[in-house]
């Protein structure tokens, strides 16, 4: 800035030149349009926030719902008790073990055509029971299950027993009962057991090894019948052997009818004997008495005539027991 001195009535004063005006405006132009250029960065800005704020709502949002469908999915699995892997292994189907119906026809000793009705559950012989084990003939362990003339299959399935046999297969890396219910008649004799036997092995259904049976009641009879026709009889008695390894009888009156000879053939033919009754069941616990004088084990249990009702889960204890035992 010029400023120039002069004396004006003794006083001194300064004028500023027109340099000085000039600046000013100078000066008050470039703060001007700094000050509008500074205001259009800001906005420019603001207008590019605006315009990603979309964007990232939509990935939080995108990101939020994958959350809560993985929270979901971790809920459905912990609520069921099951993993990824356990959904898995249930959609192949290898190592579950469900309970199936079927059918089977074989002649009766009249020259008559029947129809036998089974429940099956566990490994069935030659198949493959999971993705990595394979169930044999020789290492499966098979149990029959007869009724009583009250009952039928259907009470082996109701009761709930036929379920906890089942799952025993699932309880186990190597499971390999396999258990089916018979529909078969009480009127059944021996000739009838091994004709139904014969037409289950030819469906599949069992190995063609021996096997144990459960004779509850009335059902008894068949394996009696079996013993009354293999007494003196050698081609009988090696059917009886091939087909039998395990009978346990479950209050079966037809024991109380036939000979020790009958009966001494099981014995004799080492298929060991378990005999098993209710304390609330005289005759049941006379059956166990004779069986056990011939070398029969005896069990009693809580209960009436079907004791296996009664107390199922002491009754699948002494039938797992005994068959673990002989290494049935």
């Amino acid at each position: 800035v010029s400023v120039r001195r002069s004396n004006n009535g003794g006083r001194s004063t300064f004028r500023v030149t027109l340099y000085a005006a000039i600046l000013a405006f100078a000066l008050t132009t470039a703060i001007y349009l700094l000050s509008n250029d500074t205001m259009s960065s800001s906005a420019s800005s603001l207008s590019q926030e605006e315009e990603v704020s979309p964007h990232k709502a939509m990935m939080t949002t995108t990101l939020d719902s994958k959350k809560t469908v993985a929270a979901e999915s971790s809920a459905l699995r912990a609520s069921t008790g099951s993993s990824t892997e356990e959904y898995e292994r249930d959609e192949e189907g290898g190592d579950l073990m469900t309970i199936t119906q079927g059918s089977v026809i074989y002649e009766t000793q009249q020259h008559s055509s029947a129809t036998l009705d089974y429940y099956h559950c566990g490994p069935l012989p030659n198949t493959k029971k999971s993705t990595t084990t394979t169930t044999t003939s020789s290492s499966l362990s098979e149990l029959v299950l007869l009724h009583g003339a009250a009952f039928t299959k259907e009470d082996w399935k109701s009761s709930g027993i036929l379920d906890k046999f089942c799952d025993i297969n699932n309880n186990e890396d190597e499971g390999n009962l396999s258990t089916t219910a018979w529909d078969l008649p009480v009127s059944a004799n021996g000739d009838d057991l091994i004709a139904a036997y014969t037409a289950m092995v030819e469906k599949g259904a069992l190995s063609g090894g021996a096997v144990t049976f459960v004779t509850p009641s009335a059902s008894g009879k068949a394996l009696t019948s079996l013993g009354e026709s293999t007494d003196n009889d050698a081609q009988q008695n090696d059917k009886l052997k091939l087909m039998v390894n395990g009978w346990i009888s479950v209050a079966s009156g037809s024991v109380l009818k036939t000979t020790d000879e009958a009966l001494s053939t099981y014995f004799q033919a080492s298929v060991p004997v378990l005999a098993i009754h209710g304390d609330e069941d005289a005759m049941g616990k006379k059956v166990t008495e004779r069986l056990v004088r011939l070398g029969a084990k005896g069990v009693e249990l809580e209960g009436r005539h079907p004791v296996y009702l009664d107390s199922p889960d002491e009754f699948i204890m002494e039938v797992l027991k005994f068959m673990d035992e002989h290494g049935l």
